[in-house]
């Protein structure tokens, strides 16, 4: 009785180069390609990761702005994150999104404010109530605070604390 013995091949027996073994450049163009594309779409197509990711662009916009030190950003992302989760940032009429320049713009209701003591504070506006008039009248249109990435946009002096 015989055994028949495989014999496996090595990748020397099977002249594999290194460069075989690398992404081709055709390759790292079409991730590249598609990625730029999923940053193209609407903001309220765009999936969780990828918001966050402009969340992350836009703090880094903002924070000369405000003065933030690296501990404050990372409260204000974890801040942000939240909001997203509750789905207070998920439509086009709150954040601002420019498709072509892949950036968020502005967060309208978002206030941000450094109080007396030096602590950077941050909340969303809360409309108030208008009471119980019943009135026919068309509404006035209030302006709502929001922060925006153009410097020459002040934040408004009302403040909301958020914990």
């Amino acid at each position: 009785m015989s055994r028949h013995k495989t014999y496996r091949k090595t990748a020397a027996d099977l002249d594999i180069s290194e460069k075989a073994l690398e992404p081709t450049d055709t390759f790292k163009n079409l991730l590249e390609d598609s990625a730029r594309e999923a940053y193209s779409r609407p903001w309220h197509r765009l999936e969780r990761g990828l918001r966050l990711n402009r969340f992350r662009i836009f703090i880094e916009d903002i924070a000369p702005q405000y003065e933030m030190t690296q501990a404050e950003k990372e409260g204000f992302f974890l801040f942000i994150q939240k909001a997203l989760d509750k789905k207070l940032l998920n439509t086009l009429k709150i954040v601002n999104y420019d498709q072509e320049k892949h950036r968020i713009t502005t967060i309208r209701g978002l206030e941000i404010k450094r109080n007396l003591e030096g602590v950077l504070k941050w909340g969303f506006s809360v409309k108030k109530p208008n009471g119980d008039k019943a009135t026919t009248r068309k509404k006035k249109k209030e302006e709502i605070p929001s922060i925006s990435t153009h410097p020459e946009i002040t934040p408004s002096e009302t403040k909301i604390e958020v914990s």
